[in-house]
């Protein structure tokens, strides 16, 4: 008879159990160093593939600036760089022709002084090589406020403070022959946008609540046929309204119907300005409007999320003309931390070009002295140390290499999109890691792409 001792047989059970462990433990390390070893991929790896048989579409997208009060004001080596960085790097540069960087062009009736603005349109155009734009905005103060007389302001009869007041009625045409002075003194530039904002135009009728968007219309057509007399070959847009959102609740006129819980819902009011524009215009060649992911109130928490703010908006857009979309102004907050700003930038892109729309100008290409990086492309000119390139430069001066306007994009697909936000061509494909961690990628099942945070990243499809 075999006597069994239970403490010997809970041993021997231990030893078995242990043994088993280890077994799957080293068939689980075999099969990871084998799966590593063929290429195939890790769980945590985001897999996408180009299918390079199957064009998406063909985007029409072409990148741009418009120029601030201090845009390559600097001197020395600082102005050096900041040249060298956006010569060539867009393909767009904009000026307004009162304020911005430019002095008030008529500062009393009659009176003209073209100096500043010469300067500006010589800067994009004969240095940085650029296609110029001017954007027929702000008036001179004898045109908007009625108070004005000679003398009364001390620079040049000009009261900056009101440098966002429109035209007065009285003056609407003066202001639209200003326009028809300026584009036939520049017959090196072809592309006008028409005034900013609809800035001083909200309707403040009992019970309206809206922008005056027939104001607006008024002075546009002005503008519009008075250019055109003089300059046939004239390519002119508008209204240039900024799309508001409401994060936590639109007024009572507001509701576009068109939401999302991110980004809050879409301001009808905008909308309703370029229905109209649309319905009541002389001409138009392009349809200019501007947009941030913020709303009007509250600031967007998540900042790579709302940029399918550009999406919703130009999706709108298209289907309610066939004219070419421009994105005067487009911003990701702000506020938004420096190392997100690449990928929120990216991203914006992404959806520009996917939607089909045609412009994108980057407001401030560079730094304003005591702002920060607000979405800008390098340090301000005037520090002796400045026209450093931010990491937002390398965003856009390569979209603008590698996915120029006429560039055929083709179908991509994306293991998880809500990590890596992807656009390719044949050749290019563009990464985006929408998150604050490394984000490892396999293209094609062939090439290994580790992505740090938030980082936008080109490299060739294999």
């Amino acid at each position: 008879m075999i006597t069994f001792n239970w403490k010997s047989f809970i041993a021997i059970a231990l030893i078995a159990l242990a043994a088993v462990s280890c077994k799957q433990d080293r068939e689980a390390l075999d099969h990871q160093l084998n799966t590593l070893a063929k290429g195939e991929l890790l769980a945590d790896t985001v897999k996408i593939t180009v299918n390079k048989s199957q064009q998406l579409m063909t985007s029409s997208l072409q990148l741009g600036v418009t120029y601030m009060q201090k845009t390559l004001d600097g001197s020395g080596a600082a102005l050096t760089r900041g040249i060298s960085l956006l010569k060539g790097s867009v393909v767009f540069h904009n000026q307004h022709i009162c304020g911005f960087g430019a002095d008030n062009p008529e500062p009393r009736p009659g009176d003209f002084n073209w100096t500043s603005l010469d300067h500006r349109v010589d800067l994009m155009t004969t240095t940085m090589g650029a296609t110029p734009i001017l954007t027929f905005a702000t008036a001179p103060t004898w045109m908007t406020d009625t108070t004005w007389y000679a003398g009364k302001y001390p620079e040049d009869d000009t009261d900056w403070d009101k440098i966002e007041w429109a035209p007065l009625f009285s003056h609407e045409k003066d202001y639209a022959h200003l326009c028809a002075l300026a584009a036939k003194r520049y017959p090196q530039v072809k592309y006008f946008q028409v005034w900013n904002e609809l800035k001083s135009m909200w309707d403040t009728l009992p019970g309206h609540n809206r922008w005056d968007y027939e104001r607006y219309t008024r002075l546009y057509n002005l503008i519009y046929d008075s250019v055109k007399n003089v300059r046939p070959d004239a390519i002119i847009g508008g209204p240039y309204i900024g799309i508001d959102s409401w994060k936590n609740g639109a007024p009572s006129n507001a509701h576009s119907g068109i939401t999302d819980p991110i980004y809050g819902e879409l301001d009808q009011r905008c909308f309703d300005v370029v229905t109209y524009w649309l319905q009541h215009k002389h001409g138009g060649d392009f349809l200019c409007i501007d947009g941030g992911i913020d709303g009007n109130d509250a600031d967007a928490t998540d900042i790579i999320g709302s940029t399918k703010k550009f999406k919703d908006i130009s999706t709108w857009l298209h289907n309610h003309t066939t004219l070419p979309v421009w994105w005067s102004e487009d911003y990701v907050g702000m506020h938004t931390d420096t190392l997100i700003q690449p990928a929120a930038l990216g991203c914006m892109l992404v959806y520009h070009a996917l939607a089909g729309d045609a412009v994108s100008l980057r407001w401030s290409p560079e730094e304003q002295p005591g702002d920060g990086n607000v979405s800008n492309f390098f340090s301000s000119t005037l520090q002796s140390n400045g026209g450093m390139p931010f990491n937002n430069y390398y965003v856009y001066k390569d979209f603008n290499t590698y996915f120029p306007a006429g560039t055929k994009l083709y179908t991509t697909t994306v293991s998880d999109d809500s990590r890596v936000m992807v656009m390719s061509s044949q050749t290019k494909i563009m990464l985006i890691n929408k998150t604050a961690s490394q984000q490892k990628t396999k293209i094609n099942n062939t090439l290994s792409v580790t992505l740090n945070p938030y980082q936008v990243k080109y490299v060739t499809v294999p």
